[in-house]
Formats: C-alpha cells, structure tokens, sequence
C-alpha cells in the first residue's frame, strides 16, 4: 500500500511539474509548441494509471492544455499520439489520445499527413466502437493527403502494403465502412432512417451523432467530398476486388456522377466471382434493405450469377420487395431523405419504377432459366408465376388499363418469364390447364401488339408441360376442350376478342396431343380451311400437324407415332357433331340436305374435301402398316403406289375385306361423305377433290358396300357434262362403277345408258359446252361397257358390246372433229373398251380405220394415241392371222424413237408391254378399278413376240445413235419393269444387266437414271448368281481405270457445240474426228480426242452410280478395304452428279460410318494427301474438301502425324492456278485455322493445344507461310496467326520471342503496296498525315493486337528470350510500321511486365538514343512515347544519364529537326510518366523552359505544353533560375545561331519572371540579379534577329530590380545606360521602334542614369526631321519587312512616333518633380530644336514643329494620349510660375483644337484628356491669380464650349464638360 500511495503520489508531483512547464510557456508559442511535443504523450499516459486520484489530475491538466492550444500556430505531435493511441490499451488514454489528434491533425502539413494514414490504418480494426469512429473519422481527414498511384504501376502494386493494410482484415473493414459512408445520408441523425444503415453505423459515421460531423463551416468534413475521396480510395491498390465489390456497387449507384463513373468502372475491371455464395448473400441482403436505384444495380448483378438463383427464398422477397412498392418503409415515411438530401417522396418516380421492374424481370428471366437445374426450383416456381400473373392482372387483364411503352415492355417481359419459369416448374394438372387457358385468354383479348410477341412465346413454352403422352385422360379432355373453344373463337362477333389465336392452337394441338388424336387432326383441318382468308401460317400448322412424316421426324423417340384410327375421324369429321364459330343459321347453306355437312357449316365447307381427302389417305396408311416407309415425299409416293403398283392395290383390298361390320358403316359414310361433296353444286371448289377420293375409294369397295350407291349413278350427269375436263374424267370413272354395279336394276341401267347415248348422237355438230357433254359422255360409256365386261355379270358382255358398237371410228371421229379434246377422248374411251377386249375388229379397214389416225397423233407424241395404239393390239385375236397387223403396229411405236419428249417414251414401252404381254403386264392389271367375279376378260400373253421384242431392243440398246439408244433403254426398262415376272424375260436379265451397263456411260442423264434404275431392277428380279455377277461388275467399273469406248464411225461422242470448229460446225462423231486429224496432218489428234471422250464417258458413268437403287446393290457385296479412299474423296468430286451418286453409294456401302473412318482413317488419309498433289484439278479439288471433313470434329491426335503435312499441301494447292481449287484449299486452310483457334479457346495450353501449336507455327511463320511469296497464302497464314496469338494464352509462350520478330516485320511487309506509290507522289504535308494513318493502322490493325496479344503472356522466362531479338529487330528494322510496332512493344513491355522488364530497361534506353531521333516523325514520337514508358522502369542512373545525353543533343545539334526529336522525347515523358518527370524536375524542368523559346515553331510548341503543365509561373523560373542561365549561357556559347537566338529569348523571359515574381512576393532578390545579368547582356550584345525585341522588353523592369545594385555600382550604371544605348543606335528597322522604346522606359525606370534627353535627342532626331526624310525620299529601297502596328500604321511612321515619345518622355523624372516647367521647356526645346532652321529665342513664338502635316497622322494617333501624361505629369509636382503658359499654349497648339478633321472618337477623347491635363497645369501654375480668369484660361473656355458645340458623342462631351467643370 505504501508503494502505490508512494508512486501516485510521485505521478501526481510529475504531473504537477509538467503542468507547471506548460503554464510557464503559454505566452511564447514557440516555446509551448517544443514542450508540448515533449510533455504531451507522457502526461496522457498516466490517464491508464490505476489511481483515480492520477486520472483525476490527467483529466485536469488536459482541461488546461486544451485552453492553451487555441492558438492556431499550435500543432500537437499527431505522429506519437498515434502511435500511443495504437500501444494503449487503456480507454481513457486512447479518448485524450483521439481528442488531440483530432485538434491538430488538420493543421498538419500535407506531406505530414501522408506519413501518418499507414500508421492509422494499420491494425483499424481492433479497438472499441467508439475509439474505432473517431479514429475512422481521422483516417477520412487525411484522405486528400493520399497520394494514389496510377493503375498498373509499380506504386500501385506496393499500394496496399504502403497504406499499412497488409492484413486483409484491416482491408476488408476499411472498405466496408467506406461503402457504408457511400450510403450515408447528408444531416443523418440516429431517429432518421437511412436505408442500408443501421443506428450503429449513422452513429459510428457521426461520431456518435455529433452534429458539426459533417457540417465544413464548423469544422467538419464535406460528405460529398469525403465520398469522391473514399471511392477514388477504394479504386486504388489498396483493396482487392473482392473487398472493394459491394462498395463499389454502391458508389455505381450514387447520383453523384463523380462517384458512380468510379464505380462502374470497378464493376467492369472487377475479377470478383459472382458465384460465391457468401457475396450472393450479401447482395440479397443489401437488396432488402436499399433504395430502388442500388437494388436495379443489385439485380443486374444477380441476373449474371447461376448461384444466386439457388436462393429460393430471397428470390421470393425480391419479388415481393419490388413488385408491391406501397408497402415500402420508405414509401410510409414522405419526410424519407435519400443519400442526397432530397426527399424521395410517397413513391418511386415512374421513369424510376419501370427501371426497377424491368431489372427485376431480367432477374426473374435469368432464376427461371438458370434455376430448374440448380436447385429444387418447384418450391418458387408456382409462386412466382402466381405473382406474375398478379402483377400483370394489377395493370389490367386481359385488357391492360394504359397502354404507355414502358409498361408494355415490362407486361411483355412478365409474360414471357411465366413461360420460362412454367417450362421449368412441375404443376399439377389443374394448375397447368388453368395457365394455358388464361394464356390462351390472354393472346386473344389482350390489344397490345408487342406484347402478344411474348404471349405467344409463354404459350410455346407452357406447351412443353402437355407433352403427349398423358398418364391421365382427363388432362386430354380438358385440353382437347381448351383448344377447340380457341380454334372455334370468332373475333368478328365477339367483342371481347381482338385476334384470332388459331395458330397458337394449331401449334398446341401438333404438340401437345399425339398424332393419332382425332380432335387435334380436326382443329388441323380448321386451321387449313377453316376460314376463306386465313393467314399462311395458321395453314401451314395445320398441314404440319396432318404430316406423319413430321413427327417421324421432330418427335422423340419414346413419343407414340400411330395413325389416327380412320373409322374414328370418319365418326368425328362427319357424324358427330361439334360446336363450330357459326350457328346453323348463320351457316349459308342448307345444312338439313345431308347430316355429313353439319360439322362444316358458311365458309367450312371448304374444309370438307380436305377431311375426306385426309380420312382416304389414313385409310391407305392404315391398311399398308409397316410396309409403307415415311419419308419426306410420303404423300406423291403413296398416290403412286396406290395408283400404279399391283402389290400396294391388293394390300388395300385385303385390308378391305376384313372390315367390321362397324368399320364397313364408317367405310360406307366416308364414301358417303365423297359422293355428296362431289354432288354439291353450291360449293363447286370441294366437288373435284371430293370426286378424285371417291373414284379412289370406290375402286377398293366392295359390290357390297357400293350397292347402297349404285342407284345414285344417275345423279352423277352433271359432273360428265361438266366443262372441265378432270371432272368429266371422275365423273365418268366414278358413274362406271356404280352405273355397271351388279346390283342396278337394268331398267335404270338403260336409261342412264340411253341417256349418255342421247348426248352422244349429235358429236359432228356440237361445239362448246354441248361438245364438252359429248366428250364426257363418249368417256363415261367407254368405262360403263368396261366395268359391265370387269363384273363379270351374266349378260353384261353383251350389253357392253352393245354400247360399244354405237362409238364411232376414229377416222370418223377425225374427219368429223377437228377438236384434238374430243379425239384424245374417244383414243382414251376405245383404250377402255380395247382393253376389256369390246369393240368389232376388221382386218381389213382396221388399219384405215384405226391404227393410221393413231400413228397420226403418236407421231406428235400424243400419249394417249400411243397407249390407244397398244391396247388395240392388245385386243387382236391370237390365232396367227393378226400377226402381220401387230407387227405393222409394232413397226410404228418403234418408230418413235426420234421423238425428243421423254414421258412419251415411258408412254411407248408401256404400249409395247401391253401389245404383247396383254393381261400378263401389269400395266394391263391396273385398269381393273372393281370387284371383279370372273376373268373372261383376260387374255394371255403372245410370248414369240414378246421374245422378239426384247431381242430388238437389247440389240437397240448396243446402237450408236443417241436418239435410239435413249429410247431402247427406256423401253426395255418398261418391259422389265411391267413384265419382269414372266419367263421370257426372267431368263434374259442377265443381257439385260449388259444393256443397261452398257448405258452407264451414256452422256444422256436421263439414259443414265434410265440404266441406273433398270439396273436395280434387274438386280431386284435376279436370283443369287446373278446378283453377284452384278455387283463384281458394278465394283470393277467403279475400280477400274476407266470405261473403253468402242466407236464406230458415226459413234457420237461429243455434244453437238462442244468443239466447234470456227465455220459453224463441230465435233461430234469418230468420222468427224478421223476427218479433222487428215485435214491437220496430225494422227494424235484422234488419240487427244478420244482421250477427251473416255475422259468425258468415265465422269458420266460413275455420276450414275448410286441412283435409284445402285447403292443397295453394292451394299448386300463384300467391300474391298480398297474401296474406301477412292469412295470418300469422290464423294467430294467438283461434278455434284457424282458427288451425289457416292454419297448414295457411301451411305449404302458404309453402314457404320465412324467406325470405317475411324479403322481406314490412315489409308484415307494417306491416299488423299497423295492425291493433294497429284495432276487432276479435279482431284485436288476433292482431296482438299475430303481432308477438312476428315479432320473435322476428330481428336487431334488422331491426326497429329499427319498435321504438318495437311498444313504443307494445303498452302501449296491455295495457290493452285485452278480457282475453284484454290477456294477448296481456302476452305481446308480454314478448317484447319478454326480447328487450331478452337482447340485453344476450349483447353487452353493444354497438350492437344500445344501439340497443334508445335506442328502449325513453325510452318505458319515459314518461308512458305506467312513468308510466303504468294499473296493469298501470306494473308491467310497471317490471319491464322493473328487468331493463334489471340486465343493461345499460355500456349504461346515458347513461340512469343520468334512470334514477335515476325508479326513486327509483317506490319511493314503486309502493307498495301498502293501506301508507297502515294507515299513518292505526295507533298510533304500529306505524307505526314498520311504516316499518322499508317501509325494508327499499326495500332489499330489484327497485327497490332496479334502483338498485344503475345505481350500480354509473357513471363521472366520469355522476357529473357524476348529482349535479344526485340532489340535486334529495333536496331534492323527498315519498315516504318515495324518502327511503330516496335515502340508499341517497349511500351507494352514496360506497363504490363515492369517488374520483369526493369532491369533490361537500360539496354532499351540506349537503343532510344539513337531511335528516338528517326527521320520519320511519326516513328520518332512512337519511340518517344516508349521511352517515357520505359523511364517508369529503368534505374535512377540511367534516367539520368538518358536525360542528360538527350539535353547534350539539344545543345549540340545543328538542325531543327535534332530538336524536334528531343522535344518529343521530353513531351512524352511529360504526358505519359509526369511522376518520373517530377523526379528529374531539376533537369528537365529549366529543360523545357529553355525549349519553349526555341526558334522552331514545333519545338517551342511542345516544350510550352510541357512547361505549362509542370511548371508555369514566374516562381518557378526562379526556382531554377541557376540551371536555366547555365543552359542559357552553353546555347550562347555554341555556333548554332537558331541555339544563340533561343538562349537570348530564354533569358530575357527569364528576366521578365524574376520581374514577374517580385509582384507576388513583394520582394526583389537580388542574387537572382546578379545570376541573371551576364548572360543578360551577353545575349543583348547579339546582332539584332527576328524576335530580339523580345529581349528589349524586360530590361526596363530588370533596371528597376536592380536599384539596389545600381546605387552602390556605378560601372553597373554606365554599363545598363550602355545597353539601353547602343540597342537604341541598331541599325535595323524593325527593330529600332522597339529599342527606342526601351530607352524611353529605362531612363524612366531609373534616375540615378542623369538626363538622358540629349543622348536621345542625338539618337532619334534624325527619324525626326523631315526636311532629312525629304532629301532621302530618293533612297534605294531595302527589303524591310511591309508589317503594320495595331492601328494600322507603316514602319516608318511608327518609328518616327517612337522617336518622338521617346524623346517627349525621356525627360529626368526626378527632375520633373523639382522643376516640372524647366523640364517641359526642356521637352519642348528638344523637340523644337530638330527644325534645322530651329533659333532657341523662338522656341515659343513659331508653330510647334510637330504640327507639321507630316506628323498629323502621329497627332491623332499617338500624341494627344502623350501631351496628356506629360501634362499631368507636370501637373501633380507643379508649381506657380509665368513661364507655364506658353508652355500650355504651345501643348494646346499641338492638340488640332480648331481642325475640322476631329478625328475617331477615340482620339477625340484622348485630345479632351490632354486638354484637361493643360487646365489643371494651367490652374497649378497660375500666380494667386483664378486660371478661368486669365487670357488663356478664357482662350481654353471658348475651345472646349466650342468643342462641345460640335462634338456629337456622349461619351466625348462628358470629357469637355470635365475640362469645363475644372476650369471653374
């Protein structure tokens, strides 16, 4: 206890000392302020002791302390209480500690205050709340004391460390709290919310609520300030982006512009990962606590996060937050301030709001794309579509309340992020019917057009939830029932509609329902004929959804692709019936006459064909099954079949006859519904589609079902008397079928046959309609005794032959109609009756009556003639007595051969079939369209002739004549095809395959397809031997080295115009050939032709291959691995026919293809790098293409030892004189670019990516790359190595020091030749600006960036190998774009890869000695600008002996040009590295000052710029005033006169700055004098030059800064009034105005000079006396300079002015002020005395001299303003005497008062003004006597009222009547 009593004791006798030490000094602030320094500290230390009685007394001698440092020279020691501060942990100390720191740190010098942020930051966060605040606030003090480094620097990477925040905690809370000050409110208290902040931080931030905080007229800080300070902080190096994130989102968010540009462009730098999810967080919480603008920038951010989407509930409440903006905190509280001060109002500004909710949107967009595969996104979906659907019923549904553009947008967007988010939620079916029907709603009413865009788009979307199949019918029947009410939706009659929202249906009906759903096929066929003008794309869905082939194509695998069940869209289409748009009657028509129309009511009807059309088709469908394969041209295939092939027909039949009973009911309603709708005359458009299906149907049905219609035959006589040719076809088809039906009565029968009959009887004389009847008629009695033979019904032949024995012949029909319709009609109605074998036949008129009107018409290549030919053939009798008449008939069709049309030619080999194969060709069976009981109809075939017939026709196809040999092939192919199931021509097939081989090779395309076809029917037919010898053909052809032509003479074996021969003919045959080779005398021309043609004859051969069944062919064959390289480059063949064909032949043969390529990929490949280089163009065509797919998609190393290869060959054949071989190789050389750039972009530098880079660059930037002497190859190699260096990162490393010294020297070679012809013939000044565009295309250019982009990866490692060859490629370089690129690489170098590059900085800077000084401007500054980068990094010797060697070449250079490069030099280390400039100030600076005065205009510009920007005014001048006259006096030195002339100019402007600095220091220095003056009169002693007068200027003020000098050196004197002198006496022109001025101004500067008036008089009195001017008015003139003065007067007048204010004002002015008259009297004689005729008792009493009028122009101008300043001059030290007056009157003589030329206004003025100097010299000088009163006072009177009698100006009157007033 003693030993604490003791030392509390002793601490308070410590205290009381120190006290006492301080008290005794508070009358000497000086000495206060030491003991303070001394005292301070250890008195606050004893505040932690643990007596109370200590703390007590510290408390007390702080009271006293703070009384005595009110003074404001009083500065505490910041520095040691703040290490106190940071030491202590006792409260109290650090309280008094914060207390005195916070009252001095402000008056604390700036560099003070620098030193002292480190030690405040360092460890911030550890202390107590309140100690942290106050010593935060300290930190924000000091804040514009830091000095923050440029980005990139070497500063800037030290920065953090620097500013003592090293630890990242300390880091992390600086910058929170700094983002916290960014959301502070001006005037916040602790009861005014602030959003963002709690009480704690507004507490924290206002020293707990202090209110000066941040008031700055109370000694607070300015917030808005402060927060430009704190954001400019955190934007330094200080904070890594992830510390700095979340402040500067909020600085980008401030309306303080200053701030938010800081921020954005963090957000935009930062490398921060949006997918930390304890940032995400953050944000989420920042969003619910902030202001609309800082959550729009919050949700842009999270709109680019995939985590932030995982956040379910914070998503929710971001909503919610956003969307319901009255329940906002700030919107209850109308006195809420902003950040800003400014009240926010109840609401978000609408301009505001909408930028919010379109934020939000994007947000909502980004969760509901992102979210579904993150996260269990079911658990928000619901709700946000739910509050989706809210926020779009709040602006109005389905019809929005206002329809302004902003709202529109965020209505589109909210709609379609229902669609996203539906697609991506799984609802309950309810849920997600009650969605689509509100869509559905929505789309049809909603007005806005944009944003039904979006609706459709959510429809899409949510159609993706009803993808068939569906586990639960009702979900099908509540769609089926949405869609249809839609499809059926008329806007016409219900207002609420606005627009059809049928495709929408349409789309959900093909996708959401299966393809065998009848009601979806229903609204298809809605959508397609609905409606009379429904819009393309509504039809074009619906045509989709009826396709098959669509879903086989589009749909899933697992998605059922059934037919719709036929029976069921029967009972759908036409028996049950639907609601439709229109009531029955509204409908139009009769919808009572059949119940099939009642679902097709007023314009539906259109769809009723399409309906029946549709259930035929799924009918044939149906009964095909599987035998019918889908393809994209399913529908003319399917026709086909069923019109034409006997399997198809009786699959179909089959299917018939196991019909239900209910199937065989529905069955009959569809044929039904086809009878009536072709019955309908009041819809003509359905009737033709409607009879085509039932003529398809009907020749299926059974007699049993068409029994119920065959009664009805009648009615079908208005379609056979129809003026339309395809319905008087149907008709008459459809009524011979049920006309002829078993079961019709034959009474009806005769009268329907009686009746066409009747129409018939007049066909000679019938024209028109009436002829239209006929036809029909004729037609429909042919197919009536038909289908009576075809029945098979007893006594039906012979009514049919009844019928027709009443048709007339043809030569009757010929002779009696010249109508070519009605002959057609009658070939095609003796067809049917030939066929059924009617019709009366005799030999001998026969061929009269028949046969030779046929040929007639053959011979025209009528198709109906040629078919009527042969089924009258067919019909001859088979007994041997006909044979010759068949053969004449025979002779004929073959005789058709030269017609040209190919279809006849299929018609010929079908009437050939049917002539001799007759009811065995199937041609023949196809007629039979009914259900037949028996076949007497059928006759055999005649099998000699058939056999002759193919004889001739394989003989045929062996002719040389194409004509021929195209029509053999394809009559054989119709024979083969129509009877290849009868013996005789089983066993020909194999000479037949030899046939149709032989005609592989015909140049005929079609005889090729022809041969092609047969082939692969032959092949079809054949049995095992012979489809084996096929295809080893087939193979050996394709293998083989070409097909042999055998020729004769007239063997045709070009084109007729393909070799002309110049006089109008050709070549086409051997003979012609042979000819030409005889005419020339040259036998090889029949070899080079032949050549040509087998040439010719093999492209065409292999161009057939694979078409129409030859690829299956080669399939079923063993593949010789052979085969495949040859196979897959043809499939790349130029000729698109063979190129096609083995593709065919490909996909047939290959079976697997990736597994072939994969096993034969080394034998393609080499055969096709064998065949890059071979002699074909054609081949190196292919091989170019085959090599990039090969490659294409491939691993690398899979072809990785090819690589090096594929490049050489490609770049060689690029340049292949063959131009369709070079895009080929254009293509590879892509291909194998854009396979490197994308291995790079996706893997980087992994081994795949440098594997590739070894192969490709070394070859790329070889002598046949990018060296490469080819243009196209060069610029194609360079682009790919512009690519590689943009994409390779890391991976280039290895390759960057070659990289750089090729891509440096291609900027020069690369460059257009056409830049160097303009370069040689353009002036000098465009070839500037025409190297300032080459400058900026290096920059700018792929080239440019290629090099960025290698700089940009280089490490230490690279760097060491870099610097060799960059400053090799530097000392080299020709080319001013290399030049250019090679600055641009140093200044690379040195901002990005500094530390790397520091120490080869001074290799650099000794290139840039020689470099920098370049010819070529443009490149000098290039260089310049790389040096003042490279200075950044170099060592401090270096720069200083760089900047000293580069003062040297100013000093020592003997052009302008040397210094122009130098001043680029200094200019752009100014610019670019102004800290670095600042530290080589002391050289630099009085550099420049020195350079500013340069005679080159250039220079002297740049060394301003620099000057100004680092120095400017007179103080600094003389701050360097020593290094400046040193440099000053080395330029006097030189022998370079521009260096003289600018050293002179320097010093005098030197001159003027000391002069300058004295008015703002109020103080002359006098050792700036005494510097200055040897050099100043070294450079006055100059011969005088262009601009010396500047010298003169300041000499005048340097004589008055010189006083103190001059009165104690009278040398000094004599020397300065020696200057003034001997400049005045210069004898150049220009200059001696200016030097007569300067002796004026120095002998007033000074007294101490004497009276100069007689030395001046001397000087000037010549330029003066005009009687001397006149003598020498003969004098040669001189080459002065023509220049005027401000008022426009010439040089000799302004010289003779000069002289005359010199001399009027270089009187003595301290004599003046003893004597003023005597030295007026002086002045005057002085002037007088020039007059050579001049006597001095006269001065007075003569005119004065100068109002002579060669001096009235110097009068008006100049002299009135000097007669003022001499007057006045005198006037102010006047004194009484008599001599005053003619004095005054002598000034009054000279003034022109009585002149009628008064002169401008100006001058005016000036003349009042001396006049008023002469009243009040007049007034001084008067003896006791009132001027006003004496005779000259009255005389002055009456000139001024006079004067202002006349004067007219205000502002010259106001003179006068001055003068007036002070005359009295």
């Amino acid at each position: 206890m003693a030993s604490s009593a003791e030392e509390e004791k002793k601490d308070i006798s410590l205290l009381d000392g120190a006290e006492w030490t301080l008290l005794s000094a508070s009358s000497n602030e000086k000495k206060l302020q030491e003991r303070l320094n001394v005292y301070l500290c250890p008195i606050l230390l004893k505040a932690g002791s643990p007596h109370v009685r200590v703390r007590n007394k510290v408390i007390s001698v702080c009271g006293n302390i703070n009384k005595l440092i009110q003074s404001p020279t009083i500065v505490l020691p910041v520095a040691s209480l703040l290490d106190q501060f940071k030491e202590t942990d006792s409260p109290l100390i650090k309280h008094f500690d914060l207390i005195f720191i916070q009252h001095s740190v402000g008056r604390l010098e700036r560099y003070e205050q620098q030193q002292l942020v480190p030690k405040a930051l360092k460890n911030i966060r550890i202390g107590s709340s309140a100690s942290l605040s106050q010593l935060f606030n300290v930190v924000l003090r000091m804040l514009p004391t830091i000095k923050i480094p440029s980005r990139g620097s070497k500063e800037d990477a030290t920065f953090r460390e620097a500013m003592g925040l090293s630890h990242p905690e300390d880091a992390k809370y600086v910058a929170e709290w700094l983002g916290k000050l960014l959301l502070l409110p001006a005037n916040a208290s602790a009861d005014k919310p602030a959003p963002g902040l709690t009480e704690a931080d507004i507490s924290f931030l206002t020293l707990a609520g202090k209110k000066d905080t941040w008031n700055p007229s109370a000694g607070g800080l300015n917030l808005p300030e402060t927060r430009i300070l704190a954001a400019n902080f955190l934007a330094s190096g200080a904070f890594t982006d992830l510390e700095r994130f979340i402040p500067a989102l909020y600085a980008a968010s401030s309306t303080d512009y200053r701030i938010s540009g800081i921020g954005e462009d963090l957000l935009k730098r930062t490398s921060v990962s949006l997918e930390d999810k304890t940032l995400v967080s953050k944000l989420y919480d920042a969003h619910s606590k902030l202001q609309p603008p800082y959550r729009i920038r919050i949700l842009g951010m999270l709109s680019k996060s995939e985590i932030a989407t995982t956040f379910t509930n914070e998503v929710l409440a971001v909503f919610k937050r956003n969307v319901d903006l009255e329940k906002k905190v700030e919107s209850q509280d109308p006195t809420f301030m902003d950040i800003d001060q400014r009240p926010t109002g109840p609401k978000s500004s609408g301009l505001e709001q909408t930028k919010l909710h379109r934020a939000l949107f994007e947000f909502i967009n980004w969760v509901a794309r992102i979210g579904p595969s993150k996260t269990d996104f079911n658990s928000i979906g619901v709700n946000l579509i739910h509050m989706l659907r809210q926020f779009i019923h709040s602006q109005g549904w389905p019809r929005p309340h206002q329809q302004s553009l902003d709202d529109s947008v965020l209505r589109s967007r909210a709609y379609e992020t229902i669609g996203i988010l539906a697609k991506g939620t799984k609802m309950d079916d309810h849920r997600r019917s009650g969605l689509a029907a509100w869509l559905f709603q929505s789309l049809s009413e909603d007005p806005t057009p944009d944003v039904v865009v979006n609706i459709d788009s959510a429809l899409s979307s949510v159609s993706t939830l009803f993808k068939p199949p569906h586990n639960d019918f009702r979900v099908e029947l509540e769609l089926q029932s949405i869609l249809i009410s839609y499809m059926l939706l008329d806007n016409e009659t219900d207002e609420n509609v606005i627009r059809s929202t049928r495709h929408a249906v349409a789309k959900w009906a093909n996708n959401c329902l299966p393809f065998s759903d009848v009601t979806a096929r229903w609204i298809n066929i809605i959508a397609i004929a609905g409606r009379v003008d429904e819009r393309n794309d509504v039809v074009e869905e619906g045509y989709k959804g009826l396709d098959p082939w669509t879903y086989h194509v589009n749909d899933d695998e697992d998605k059922s692709k059934d037919l719709p069940k036929w029976p069921a869209m029967v009972d759908v289409f036409f028996k049950a019936g639907r609601a439709t748009r229109k009531s029955t009657d509204e409908g139009g028509m009769d919808i009572d006459a059949h119940p099939l129309f009642r679902n097709y009511p007023g314009d539906m009807i259109q769809a009723f064909p399409i309906a029946v059309d549709y259930c035929k088709k799924i009918f044939f469908l149906t009964a095909l099954a599987d035998s019918f394969v889908f393809d994209a041209g399913w529908q003319q295939r399917l026709e086909a079949l069923v019109q034409s092939d006997l399997e198809t027909r009786q699959a179909i039949r089959n299917y018939h006859v196991q019909f239900t009973r209910d199937d065989a009911l529905l069955f009959t309603d569809l044929l039904t519904a086809a009878f009536e709708g072709m019955l309908r005359d009041d819809a003509p458009k359905i009737i033709e589609p409607c009879a085509r299906s039932f003529v398809d149907l009907a020749s299926f049905s059974s007699k049993v079902i068409l029994a119920f219609l065959a009664p009805r035959s009648r009615e079908l006589l208005p379609l056979i008397k129809s003026n339309k040719k395809e319905l008087r076809a149907l008709g008459a088809k459809a009524l011979g079928i049920l006309a002829a039906h078993p079961s019709h009565p034959a009474k009806e029968l005769d009268d329907v046959t009686a009746s066409l009959i009747d129409i018939t009887k007049n066909f000679k004389t019938a024209v028109g309609a009436e002829l239209n009847a006929v036809e029909g008629a004729f037609l429909a009695l042919a197919h009536l005794a038909s289908r009576l033979v075809y029945y098979s019904k007893t006594g039906a032949a012979d009514r049919a032959a009844k019928i027709a024995s009443g048709f007339p012949t043809l030569e009757e029909v010929a002779s009696a109609a010249s109508v070519v319709s009605t002959q057609e009609t009658l070939f095609e109605a003796w067809s049917q009756l030939w066929t059924a074998g009617l019709g009366e036949k005799d030999q001998g008129s026969l061929i009269q009556s028949f046969v030779d009107p046929l040929v007639v018409h053959a011979k025209k290549g009528n198709e109906k003639a040629i078919a009527a030919l042969g089924r009258l053939a067919l019909s001859l009798p088979s007994d041997g007595s006909w044979d010759e008449t068949l053969e004449k008939m025979l002779a004929q069709l073959y005789a058709l051969y030269e017609l040209k049309q190919v279809e006849v030619h299929f018609a010929v080999g079908e009437a050939i079939a049917a002539a001799v194969a007759r009811w065995d060709a199937e041609v023949v069976q196809l007629t039979v369209d009914v259900e037949s009981a028996g076949r007497e109809y059928w006759v055999p075939r005649r099998a000699a002739q058939l056999v002759a017939v193919l004889e001739k026709l394989l003989a045929d196809c062996k002719t040389t004549k194409p004509s021929l040999l195209k029509a053999s092939g394809i009559w054989l192919f119709c024979l083969i095809q129509r009877c290849s199931h009868l013996e005789e021509v089983q066993s020909r097939l194999r000479l037949c395959q030899v046939a149709f081989m032989r005609l592989l090779s015909a140049r005929d395309e079609l005889v090729q397809e022809t041969a092609s076809r047969g082939l692969a029917l032959v092949y079809e037919k054949g049995d095992a031997g012979l489809k084996s010898d096929l295809t080893k053909d087939l193979v050996a052809s394709f293998t083989g080295s070409g097909p042999q032509i055998k020729v004769e003479e007239e063997t045709e074996l070009f084109d007729a115009g393909a070799l002309p021969t110049g006089d109008g003919k050709s070549i086409t045959s051997y003979k012609d050939i042979v000819s030409l080779a005889n005419e020339v005398g040259d036998p090889s021309l029949v070899y080079k032709f032949m050549s040509l043609a087998t040439n010719a004859a093999t492209w065409s051969t292999r161009s057939a291959f694979g078409r129409f069944g030859l690829s299956n062919i080669l399939s079923s064959s063993e593949v010789d691995p052979k085969l495949y390289p040859k196979l897959y480059r043809y499939r790349f063949d130029p000729n698109t026919n063979v190129q096609r064909s083995m593709n065919d032949i490909w996909k047939a043969l290959v079976k697997d293809p990736n597994a072939v390529l994969e096993t034969q990929f080394d034998n393609i490949m080499n055969d096709l790098l064998k065949s890059i280089l071979g002699r074909e163009w054609r081949v190196r065509e292919a091989s170019c293409s085959a090599i990039a797919e090969l490659i294409s998609g491939r691993p690398f190393p899979k072809y990785e030892k090819y690589y090096k290869d594929i490049w050489a060959a490609a770049v060689k054949v690029a340049d292949d004189v063959k131009a369709t071989v070079r895009n080929a190789a254009g293509k590879l050389c892509m291909t194998l670019s854009t396979t490197l750039v994308r291995q790079l972009e996706d893997t980087g530098s992994s081994a795949t990516a440098k594997s590739m880079m070894n192969e490709a660059l070394p070859f790329l930037l070889s002598d046949k790359g990018i060296e490469s002497s080819a243009d196209d190859v060069k610029y194609f190699c360079v682009s790919t190595v512009v690519k590689i260096c943009k994409r390779g990162g890391s991976a280039l490393k290895p390759y960057i020091p070659t990289l750089m010294v090729h891509l440096l020297g291609l900027l020069s070679t690369i460059e257009p030749e056409a830049i160097n012809y303009y370069y040689q013939r353009v002036g000098e000044a465009n070839r500037d600006k025409l190297d300032k565009l080459r400058a900026n295309a290096v920059s700018q250019g792929p080239l440019g960036e290629a090099i960025e982009d290698c700089l940009r990866n280089v490490d230490a490692e690279v760097m060491d190998q870099l610097v060799p060859k960059l400053s090799e490629t530097i000392k080299t370089a020709i080319g001013m774009p290399t030049k250019i690129g090679c600055g641009r690489a140093i200044w690379t170098l040195s901002t990005k890869h500094g530390i790397n590059f520091e120490k080869h900085a001074p290799t650099f800077l000794n290139l840039m000695e020689k470099h920098t000084l370049d010819r070529n401007d443009e490149v000098s500054q290039g260089y310049a600008r790389a040096t003042a980068y490279l200075l950044r990094v170099a060592p401090d010797a270096a720069k200083q002996r760089f900047i000293e060697k580069f003062i040297n070449l100013y000093l020592e250079s003997d052009t302008d040009a040397r210094r122009q490069k130098v001043a680029n030099v200094v200019l752009a280390l100014s610019k670019i590295s102004p800290d670095h400039f600042n530290a080589l100030e002391t050289l630099l600076v009085p550099f420049s000052f020195l350079g500013k005065h340069d005679t080159d205009e250039y220079t002297q510009k740049a060394f301003k710029e620099v000057w100004d920007t680092h120095a400017g005014t007179h103080l600094s001048v003389t701050k360097y005033l020593k290094e400046i006259v040193s440099l000053a006096e080395r330029t006097l030195s030189t022998a370079q006169w521009a260096l003289k002339h600018g050293g002179a100019l320097t010093v005098a402007d030197a001159a003027e700055s000391v002069a300058g600095a004295k008015t703002i220091t109020h103080h002359v220095n006098v050792e700036h004098v005494k510097t200055l003056w040897p050099v100043y009169d070294k450079a006055l002693i100059l011969k005088t030059f262009p601009g010396k007068e500047k010298l003169l200027e300041p000499f005048p003020k340097f004589v008055e800064l010189s006083k103190e000098l001059l009165e104690k050196d009278d040398k000094l004197v004599a020397a300065y009034k020696k200057v003034a002198i001997r400049e005045a006496k210069r004898n150049n022109d220009v200059y001696r105005p200016h030097a007569f001025e300067c002796l004026r101004r120095v002998a007033a500067a000074w007294d101490g000079f004497g009276d100069m008036l007689p030395d001046i008089k001397t000087i000037v009195a010549p330029y003066l006396d005009v009687e001397e001017e006149d003598k020498d008015g003969d004098a040669m003139d001189v080459d002065t300079p023509a220049s005027k003065d401000s008022r426009g007067l010439d040089l000799k007048t302004v010289t003779k002015w000069k002289a005359l204010e010199t001399l009027s004002k270089g009187y003595n002015r301290a004599n003046m002020s003893k004597d003023p008259l005597s030295t007026l009297k002086e002045v005057i004689t002085a002037i007088e005395s020039i007059d050579p005729k001049f006597k001095p008792a006269q001065v007075f009493t003569t005119k004065p001299y100068i109002t002579r009028p060669e001096f009235d122009v110097i009068r008006k101008t100049y002299w009135y303003g000097c007669a003022k300043d001499i007057l006045e001059a005198a006037a102010v030290t006047g004194a009484a005497g008599s001599d005053a007056v003619p004095i005054i009157r002598w000034f009054l003589s000279t003034l022109d008062l009585n002149a009628e030329d008064t002169g401008l206004e100006s001058q005016r003025i000036a003349r009042a003004k001396a006049v008023k100097g002469a009243i009040q010299l007049g007034k001084i000088t008067a003896e006791g006597v009132e001027f006003k009163t004496t005779e000259l006072g009255k005389e002055v009177e009456g000139l001024v009222t006079g004067s202002i009698e006349k004067e007219r100006s205000l502002d010259v009157q106001k003179e006068w009547k001055e003068s007036l007033k002070l005359l009295g």
